[in-house]
């Protein structure tokens, strides 16, 4: 009897996306140069087979979020674990930002020498500028404003308009509540919870399959659309600022290793699924199925992580606000021979550090919101509106380097809990 052949290995569902990642970028650029009506056609259909495949990923985003949530509040004991978990989560937050944002200004700084800028420059900068939006309020009324809008006046509505942090401001709220339930009066909502959740995750998974069509069709459509015309400045500021969120992602696997206690490896294999769908969705909301799904398979991750951290983190930690917009920050500034202070850059990041934990995880938001924080340094608007928009390019190095961020979170909170769990 001959003895079996070698068994073949099937390629990985993320591998599949990254092949697809390639794929449709190549696809997309050929597409551009085509320059004909029915390249247009095809690179229109194959962003609306993207969009379906978004939309379907983030119908489960809200609904999977609240019942994860309020399934570990509910399931937490009475002892103020959660609220002593929370704050070691928003001291992990706190921690990434700042110290990711003096990086990046360090790392800025000198690599804007290889980008000599001459008044000609300036002079075509701002003469391809487009108009200055209305005045914006100032960075202390943004700052204020962002805190207050984490309280929802009306959950359904935030719900309705896709605000996130707003909700889960109040499913927190809520939990804590219902936490408090004499008896056993809470345990029917944690079970029903916790249903939904196991529900949705179940919908999450067949959703993932298409993972690597998903990735190959919005590529396309978005290499299409944007084609290889950078240059000038616009093309020095996306190649800086790719590189350093690049570089701030790569920093987050041994940080997440040696504070998370967590080999390299098995970090790499539980974000890699995140990454895709963050590559080709520029969502980190979008991502949170594929953060929990790694986290559970590859991490063990604890219920406190994928039921608390993870769905706080896609909602409230936003490294990139603090890692590219101070390298736009010192960009503008060296385009413009803008003498920026130390307390000028205390006042920047400090304003970012608040906006950071009010904006959604979909793609390009926050870029507007930021803008006041430009003003208080001094920047002209339309620089800033210029570099707006190569935005798309960009937010996909900002949507990696939150999803790595999530992940590299939940690792370091949680990981007496992994060990008490093994």
């Amino acid at each position: 009897m001959s003895a079996p052949g070698p068994r073949k290995r099937r390629l990985s569902r993320t591998a599949l996306a990254l092949i697809a990642l390639a794929a449709g970028l190549g696809v997309g650029v050929l597409l551009h140069g085509a320059a004909a009506p029915w390249a247009a056609r095809v690179a229109d259909g194959l962003g609306l087979i993207g969009q379906i495949w978004v939309a379907a990923l983030r119908m489960t985003v809200v609904p999977l979020m609240i019942a994860l949530t309020l399934a570990t509040i509910l399931g937490a004991p009475r002892d103020g674990s959660v609220g002593a978990l929370g704050l070691r989560t928003l001291t992990v937050f706190v921690a990434l930002l700042v110290g990711l944002g003096v990086l990046s200004i360090g790392a800025t700084a000198p690599a804007l020498s290889l980008f000599p800028a001459d008044p000609g420059t300036v002079a075509a900068f701002r003469a391809q500028s487009a108009p200055s939006p209305p005045a914006a309020p100032a960075a202390a009324d943004a700052a204020a404003g962002g805190i207050a809008a984490l309280l929802p006046a009306n959950p359904f509505a935030a719900a309705a308009s896709g605000d996130v942090l707003p909700i889960l401001v109040f499913t927190v709220v809520f939990g804590l509540a219902a936490q408090r339930l004499p008896g056993d009066s809470a345990e029917p909502l944690r079970r029903v919870a916790k249903a939904v959740a196991d529900a949705m995750l179940v919908l999450v998974t067949a959703i993932l399959w298409a993972l690597p069509l998903g990735v190959f069709a919005l590529c396309a459509a978005f290499a299409f659309k944007t084609g290889l015309r950078l240059t000038g400045v616009l093309a020095g500021y996306t190649a800086l600022a790719s590189a350093v969120l690049l570089a701030a992602t790569a920093l987050l696997y041994p940080i997440a290793a040696a504070f998370g206690r967590v080999s390299l490896g098995r970090f790499a294999r539980g974000v890699a699924p995140a990454q895709a769908v963050a590559i080709g969705t520029r969502s980190s909301l979008a991502s949170l199925p594929a953060l929990v799904e790694g986290g559970r398979r590859h991490l063990a991750l604890p219920p406190s992580a994928t039921g608390f951290v993870l769905p706080l983190s896609v909602s409230a930690l936003k490294l990139d606000r603090t890692i590219e917009s101070p390298v736009k920050l010192l960009f503008l500034a060296h385009v413009y021979g803008v003498t920026l202070s130390v307390p000028q850059l205390a006042v920047f990041m400090g304003t970012l550090l608040i906006l950071s934990f009010s904006t959604a995880g979909i793609p390009s938001v926050g870029t507007v919101r930021s803008i006041p924080a430009y003003l208080a340094a001094g920047i002209p608007i339309e620089g800033v509106v210029m570099l707006n928009a190569v935005a798309a390019i960009t937010d996909v190095f900002e949507t990696l380097v939150n999803v790595t961020g999530d992940m590299a979170a939940a690792v370091i909170v949680t990981r007496g809990g992994r060990e008490e769990s093994a």
